[in-house]
């Protein structure tokens, strides 16, 4: 990652980073409708997130590659005033960490490198919901400043180690699925 950049791949990092954040974000918005949509967007996310980096991946081939455009996110989420609770942190930057871990055991010339690395990076934006499973009761207050307390109760309902299990098994394999589509996209 630390190579000298094109013109052309930072214009690709920067369209590919774009697009993570608005299909990222489309994501999340509608979560607002509904406690079981908004439990379950991890799942959608993970698979809009797959296409770009994975994209990004492929072109620098080398450390940081995997957590570049989720950092970048996470630094713009800061900024607009998300993410609140230092565990959405710790989840964020463990699942950055082990990405860049294994893509490195890898090796970062392999395809396996990035079949395996995106799965895992693409659970970033998962990190919003982590302390629903985990510290649920700062959560949920938390919840109630900005939301119906009926909403909340749904989030109660589904804040679960099983709902947990089941979006990040369902989030992991629709980033495989995406991953794969991006492949044959890019010709890799």
């Amino acid at each position: 990652m630390f190579t000298k950049w094109s013109k052309k791949e930072v214009l690709t990092f920067i369209i590919c980073f774009a697009v993570f954040f608005a299909l990222v974000l489309a994501t999340q918005l509608p979560g607002f409708a509904s406690p079981l949509y908004w439990a379950m967007f991890p799942a959608l996310s993970a698979f809009v997130a797959a296409g770009p980096l994975t994209c990004v991946m492929n072109m620098k081939r080398g450390f940081g590659s995997a957590a570049a455009i989720p950092l970048l996110w996470f630094v713009l989420y800061r900024c607009l005033g998300e993410l609140g609770m230092p565990l959405m942190w710790v989840w964020m930057f463990a699942v950055m960490v082990i990405a860049e871990i294994v893509r490195a055991c890898i090796g970062y010339d392999k395809k396996i490198s990035i079949r395996t690395a995106v799965p895992i990076v693409s659970l970033v934006p998962f990190g919003n919901l982590i302390p629903m499973y985990f510290t649920k009761q700062a959560f949920l207050a938390r919840a109630l400043e900005e939301m119906d307390p009926e909403y909340v109760a749904g989030l109660d309902r589904y804040g679960t180690i099983w709902m947990f299990l089941i979006v990040l098994a369902l989030a992991i394999v629709l980033s495989i699925i995406s991953e794969r589509i991006s492949e044959k996209i890019l010709k890799m």
